[in-house]
């Protein structure tokens, strides 16, 4: 394995790409330094002044530190001169990686650049682009796809690559030992953009993003999709989040934790990812308000709400 540069800048809109980077990035900070050896931060919470401070800290751990900086686009032009500054003088055996989705600014790619690292943007493909893509995805996973077997899954999936990967990933589990999928195969066993959709929001509410929640129920209702049907894929990924949780904590090689959740094995991988970023306490939290929820949709609720309003605030409330 060569040798890591000493700083990275990583943008672009190719979902799929970019988390690849990520999970390449973690994976090598933990097989070089064990669990948690990548320090992560999110531009959205942290300035740049805690990355400068978390480069400059004394670390009494052999071999190379990884830092990986997510959504660096939220931070100002005037705000990035100490972090230019720090890229100047980076530490020996550091490897910092910042993640753009867009377009990065340029004074960062020069920073990068000049400091002995690289910058690599992945942009989205083209809509017409994307059975290509899928057909491309699938042969990663030992799957040729037949005929218009790619255009049937984009078509029922969406335009998403991080759907279109899971859906190429559902499709390979299903159809295995064979490696060819047909179209029929891809129509019979491909989720809907909708029914994704319920679980791309189960994943938001797990993740605590409130943001992204919100914005996830709203496209879901504007196509009629009601609340209350809803609250079962939320609960249900939920439970699976907090149980891989709990196996974490106990002690569990991750290998067997996700053995223990009796899952499809790419399900059970995204389960344990999950589990390992969320809390416990806001775990808890979410389902105890999904809990009330369900009791107020069913008239057992103090405040009378409507299915909509109630929805909102338990969203709200368990993410918040």
């Amino acid at each position: 394995m060569p040798d890591p540069k000493p700083a990275y800048l990583i943008s672009g809109d190719d979902d799929a790409k970019i988390d690849a980077w990520r999970a390449r990035v973690r994976s090598r900070a933990e097989a070089e330094r064990g669990p948690g050896g990548l320090e992560s931060f999110d531009a959205r919470d942290s300035e740049p002044g805690d990355v400068v401070a978390a480069l400059a800290a004394l670390s009494f751990a052999t071999g190379t530190r990884y830092l990986l900086v997510e959504d660096v686009g939220a931070w100002k032009v005037g705000d990035l001169g100490p972090l230019e500054n720090a890229l100047a003088e980076l530490p020996p055996d550091t490897v910092l990686v910042l993640i753009v989705r867009g377009k990065p600014l340029k004074q960062l790619a020069k920073a990068v650049e000049s400091a002995g690292g690289e910058a690599r943007e992945y942009p989205a493909p083209k809509p017409w682009q994307l059975p290509r893509w899928t057909s491309d995805r699938a042969r990663e996973e030992g799957l040729e796809l037949e005929g218009d077997a790619a255009k049937a899954l984009v078509a029922l999936a969406g335009p998403s690559q991080q759907r279109l990967a899971r859906e190429v990933e559902k499709l390979a589990l299903a159809l295995y030992p064979a490696t060819r999928a047909t179209a029929a195969d891809a129509r019979e066993h491909a989720a809907g953009e909708e029914s994704a959709g319920a679980y791309d929001l189960a994943d938001a509410v797990a993740a605590a993003d409130l943001e992204a929640s919100l914005a996830l129920a709203e496209r879901l209702t504007a196509r009629d999709e009601r609340p209350g049907r809803l609250v079962y894929p939320i609960v249900r990924r939920l439970r699976e989040v907090h149980r891989a949780a709990r196996l974490l904590d106990a002690g569990l090689p991750e290998s067997q934790a996700a053995e223990a959740l009796k899952a499809p094995p790419w399900l059970a991988k995204r389960t344990i990812a999950a589990a390992k970023k969320a809390e416990r306490e806001a775990l808890e939290g979410a389902l105890c308000a999904f809990a009330d929820l369900e009791v107020e949709l069913r008239g057992g609720g103090e405040a009378s709400l409507d299915e909509d309003t109630a929805f909102a605030l338990a969203l709200t409330r368990a993410t918040g």
